[in-house]
């Protein structure tokens, strides 16, 4: 049972994760080729047996026993740029400094994702079937649905030594629904609620090269020259002894490599439909937050350059040091190891929109959305070990770091949004659709970063609904989705900050950075009477 449990987790997360990538990726993996083609305009509207998600109280449309059957697949590519500015080549001038990454042109064009029982994985594009079932009451007033749907998958997979690879040679993120017991009942002839318990499985791997912000190691690389004096006071008798390692402000750290993950992550939907009359509809549906503690372990596996150094802080005096302030004596090891930790919110996300008949052949579906991705303030990651580098690094900035924890700010916003949909009926078995979603970007101009390389988007949508035969409806939808982020030098305090107190996490001090994510869906449906 473990085996097969293994490739059903498996196939829906390779063909979800195939389909889209992004920074707060609602709806996009949903896999319903309605919602795709009017570009997720559909709360008034909702689609099928995938109203479990976009409006539960739209189940009560769904009559006697039905069956879905979906196809996904899609092609995303992430190209970032990275140019150095004269703030970093005066440093590199004035320091006759050799910088390890090249500036240019990166690009990520494969996945990876986070999979139950199979850790951080690259996938390729790949289709598989997903699906659910709805059951009718004999008077069609209350209906139960259930199906496996990926409210979110993120991920990416860059190039081996990519210059973008100190913000992730990859990043794995699943959040997938795999029991989503649902009820549509209907109150009065044009009112109806809709509620579900939502049963998920969220996780997150994360493969980081890591180095310190420049004007740190800059400022560390001018003390460790005056190791090569005949004086060498300077380095060796401050706090920390620097004339052992030679570690230059370019090198890297390290690499950090994580997995974690929650099996049981329940929340809950809760949907209303209002049909006064046959050409106005009105929906609302909201989804709340689901917080989990994600639980796994880390890899720190450490440049022999910061081996040798932390090897180099076991002198009496530097051990008696590091007592008198309490922190942890680094180890000197070239590998820390152990349980890590991550508190996990999925931001609760609320929907309302109107489906009206404005000609007897044309319908316009228009929605407005609000996400609260302002939970996402910071992730911290808690580790069951003393890390040798963060017992370092915390001397610097308490705030963020401790032996035993690492803050990642992030400072996202909450954020509304809004989709138009229009379906043309062409005949009595066709019908055309087309969409276009607004994204604004959840994540400030002076958050945006290249782990998360997501700023405001469009969807644009197409497709059709062709009725097959009396008891089989077909849904097809294809969509484009577009993003592109400037982030100049010293604007962002997530990747380029020009401060030096912004330790975490600035690498790339000193660099314009552009980020561009494409992705192309292709979504197919069978709806079904059994």
């Amino acid at each position: 049972m473990k085996s097969l449990m293994k490739w059903i987790f498996l196939g829906v997360s390779m063909t979800l994760s195939a389909s889209s990538f992004g920074q707060l990726a609602q709806n996009l993996t949903i896999g319903n080729a309605k919602a795709l083609a009017l570009a997720n305009a559909v709360t008034a509207d909702p689609p099928g047996i995938d109203a479990i998600h976009f409006n539960p109280a739209g189940l009560t449309r769904l009559k006697g026993r039905q069956r879905n059957l979906k196809i996904v697949a899609g092609q995303f590519t992430i190209a970032s740029e990275i140019e150095r500015t004269d703030f970093i080549n005066d440093v590199i001038d004035q320091y006759g400094l050799e910088e390890t990454i090249e500036e240019g042109e990166a690009i990520a064009g494969t996945v990876s994702v986070m999979l139950p029982f199979f850790g951080l994985t690259e996938l390729p594009v790949l289709l598989a079937p997903l699906g659910g079932i709805s059951i009718s009451s004999p008077d069609n007033r209350l209906t139960f649905a259930n199906a496996v749907y990926a409210p979110m998958i993120v991920g990416f997979t860059r190039e081996d030594e990519s210059n973008a690879r100190y913000h992730g040679n990859a990043l794995g993120f699943t959040h997938l629904s795999y029991f989503t017991p649902s009820l549509g009942f209907k109150v009065t002839d044009t009112f109806s609620v809709g509620a579900g318990i939502i049963f998920s499985y969220t996780g997150v791997g994360l493969d980081l090269d890591m180095r310190v912000p420049l004007p740190i190691l800059a400022a560390l690389d001018t003390l460790n020259n005056s190791c090569e004096t005949d004086d060498a006071g300077l380095a060796a008798n401050v706090f920390i002894n620097l004339c052992d390692g030679n570690i230059g402000p370019f090198d890297s750290i390290g690499n950090l490599y994580l997995e974690v993950e929650e099996g049981f992550n329940p929340s809950i939907n809760i949907g209303f439909l209002w049909e006064p009359v046959p050409w106005f509809s009105w929906g609302a549906v909201y989804q709340s937050e689901a917080k989990a503690q994600l639980k796994g372990e880390f890899e720190f596996t450490y440049e022999e350059k910061w081996v040798d150094f932390f090897q180099g802080l076991g002198s009496p005096d530097t051990v008696a040091g590091f007592f008198v302030a309490g922190l942890p004596i680094p180890k000197g090891v070239p590998v820390d190891e152990g349980g890590a930790t991550l508190d996990f919110t999925i931001p609760a996300h609320f929907s309302t929109g109107i489906s009206l008949q404005v000609l007897p052949r044309i319908k316009v579906n228009v929605d407005a959305k609000w996400t609260d991705t302002a939970a996402w303030e910071e992730f911290k990651i808690e580790f069951d070990t003393d890390v040798d580098f963060l017992a370092i690094l915390s001397l610097l900035d308490k705030e963020h770091v401790s032996a035993r924890s690492i803050t990642f700010p992030r400072g996202y916003e909450s954020t509304w949004s809004w989709a138009l949909g229009v379906e043309y009926e062409w005949s009595d078995r066709l019908a055309l659709r087309a969409g276009y979603e607004d994204r604004p970007s959840a994540i400030p101009t002076d958050k945006a970063d290249l782990l998360a390389p997501f700023g405001a988007a469009y969807l644009v949508g197409f497709g059709f609904s062709y009725q097959w035969d009396k008891d089989t409806l077909m849904d097809v939808g294809v969509g484009m989705l577009q993003s592109d982020v400037d982030i100049p030098s010293g604007s962002s305090s997530n990747v380029n900050s020009e401060d030096p107190s912004d330790l975490i996490y600035n690498p790339y001090a000193g660099y314009d950075v552009t980020t561009s994510v494409t992705a192309y869906l292709f979504e197919m449906s069978f709806l079904t009477h059994f």
